[in-house]
């Protein structure tokens, strides 16, 4: 992070929507070059099979720059949509879309927020619907806040298939279909995502049967298989994220100087840096002993 990194930060194709696919390409053969790619993916699938315990020490040195999870390939949606496809797709599904996205080949999203008055903090309000059509489901619906939609490989879609009693359900599609638009991206106060935040449009989107992720009716389950795993490790590097700053903190109070010595000297400083380096380290604990 230190040496390849942080000193990259500055680059110019690091935009206000995240870095240019050609910038985070790059970063991966860095974190390539290392031995470093997908620490999270097992070794079948071309990632490091790190333990919980692993993936939290390596996703806390990644979070130290915004740009670390991109490089080691271990950012979100990537890796939530990697940990899913682990444990829900079949072989065939795992060699389509698992592998490339292991290797940094491709990106994904997943496509589950809604507008209101759709799924939200709640998915049960889910509008998009999947109807089955022969051999296909039909799938139209509008998404918003998809993380990193533009230039993705391909979706995870969650989508509702009331007419089977199926319930919510999720299906896996190649982003390069023409009933798949990218209506817009969407300015947030976040730059650090590759491919941005969008509003994604599926008209009439032919699926396979084939490329229905686990089980129908099971999305809201697997929805949980995904997301709970992924807040922790959002914890993981948003911990590497906290330690920067601490850093920047301390560095700061070394070198800044009032009432005759370095300023943290002083009690109301120092003391603030001590409590500081507590809390991330009762963070760290309780990152690594919840699995």
């Amino acid at each position: 992070m230190r040496q390849e990194i942080v000193p990259r930060e500055s680059d110019a194709r690091q935009g206000p929507h995240g870095p240019s696919d050609e910038f985070r390409r790059e970063l991966n053969e860095l974190a390539r070059s290392r031995d470093l790619l997908a620490p999270h993916v097992a070794t079948r699938w071309g990632g490091l099979g790190l333990s919980h315990l692993g993936r939290a020490v390596v996703f806390e040195e990644a979070g130290y720059s915004l740009l670390g999870p991109i490089a080691l390939n271990c950012a979100a949606p990537d890796e939530g949509n990697m940990h899913l496809l682990e444990a829900v797709a079949t072989d065939e599904q795992k060699h389509r879309w698992l592998a490339p996205l292991a290797s940094g080949a491709i990106r994904s999203c997943f496509c589950m927020t809604e507008p209101s008055t759709g799924a939200g903090c709640d998915p049960e309000m889910l509008l998009t619907t999947a109807k089955r059509d022969g051999g296909h489901y039909v799938i139209d619906g509008r998404k918003w806040l998809i993380t990193g939609a533009d230039g993705a490989g391909f979706a995870i879609v969650m989508a509702r298939v009331d007419a089977e009693a199926g319930g919510p359900t999720m299906f896996l599609a190649d982003m390069d279909s023409p009933e798949i638009r990218v209506a817009r991206i969407i300015d947030t106060i976040d730059s650090s995502f590759a491919g941005g935040h969008a509003e994604v449009l599926f008209e009439r989107c032919r699926i396979p049967a084939g490329q229905i992720l686990g089980q129908l009716g099971q999305g809201l389950r697997y929805a949980q298989v995904r997301l709970a795993p992924a807040r922790l490790t959002h914890c993981m590097r948003w911990l590497g994220a906290a330690r920067r700053a601490h850093d920047i903190a301390r560095d700061y109070a070394r070198e800044r100087r009032a009432f005759g010595k370095p300023i943290g000297e002083h009690e109301g400083v120092g003391f603030m840096l001590a409590d500081n380096e507590i809390d991330l380290h009762m963070c760290r604990l309780a990152i690594w002993h919840t699995a």
